[in-house]
C-alpha cells in the first residue's frame, strides 16, 4: 500500500470496511462502494437575544456506513444471521492490507486486513445490520447492499508505530 503524504487524496480502492467475525476482522467481499455517514442531532436554542440567525447546539452525534457489493452467498447469509439474530458488529473502516507474501489477485479478499502502518486513520465501533437488500437482475450479476447503524461511538485512531519497526 503506497505511503500517504498528509495531504495527499486516498485512492477509494485503497478504503475498506471490515467486520468482526468471531473475533478477527475481515473484508466483505465483493465491494464496489462503501460509505461512512456521520451525522449531529441539533437542539434549537433561539431567543429573542439571536437576532435574525437561528440558534443551535449539537444534541447527540450518530454515526452508519453502508457497503454496496457483489453478490457472495456465503457473505450474504453471514451479515443475514447477524441481523436476524440482532447481534452487534464491531467494524473497522480504514486503509487496507495485504497478508504478508501473498499477491492479491481478484476473489481473494480474505487476504485483505485493516491496516497497521503507523501513520494511517481507521474508523472503528459497534454496529446493528438495519438494513440489508438484495438485487439480481436479469442479465446481470446479483449485487447487495447493507447498512450498519452505530451503537455507541464511532472512534477515530490514528495507527502508532509498532515497536521494533
Amino acid at each position: 500500500m503506497p505511503n500517504y503524504t498528509p495531504k495527499q487524496i486516498v485512492p477509494g480502492d485503497d478504503l475498506q470496511l471490515f467486520v468482526s467475525d468471531n473475533n478477527t476482522y475481515r473484508s466483505l467481499a465483493y465491494a464496489t462502494s462503501h460509505q461512512l455517514s456521520i451525522s449531529a442531532d441539533v437542539a434549537d436554542t433561539n431567543s429573542k437575544d439571536h437576532g435574525q440567525w437561528k440558534g443551535n447546539e449539537v444534541n447527540k452525534l450518530g454515526w452508519e456506513i453502508t457497503s454496496d457489493n457483489l453478490m457472495a452467498a456465503e457473505e450474504h447469509a453471514f451479515l443475514f444471521d447477524a441481523m436476524v439474530a440482532k447481534t452487534p458488529i464491531e467494524v473497522v473502516f480504514c486503509p487496507k492490507a495485504e497478508a504478508a507474501n501473498v499477491i492479491v489477485a481478484d476473489g481473494d479478499a480474505e487476504h485483505y486486513t485493516p491496516t497497521t502502518t503507523a501513520g494511517k486513520h481507521q474508523y472503528r465501533g459497534t454496529a446493528y445490520i438495519t438494513s440489508l437488500n438484495a438485487n439480481a437482475p436479469s442479465g446481470e450479476k446479483a449485487t447487495y447492499s447493507v447498512t450498519l447503524t452505530g451503537t455507541g461511538a464511532l472512534s477515530h485512531v490514528v495507527v502508532e508505530e509498532q515497536p521494533g519497526e
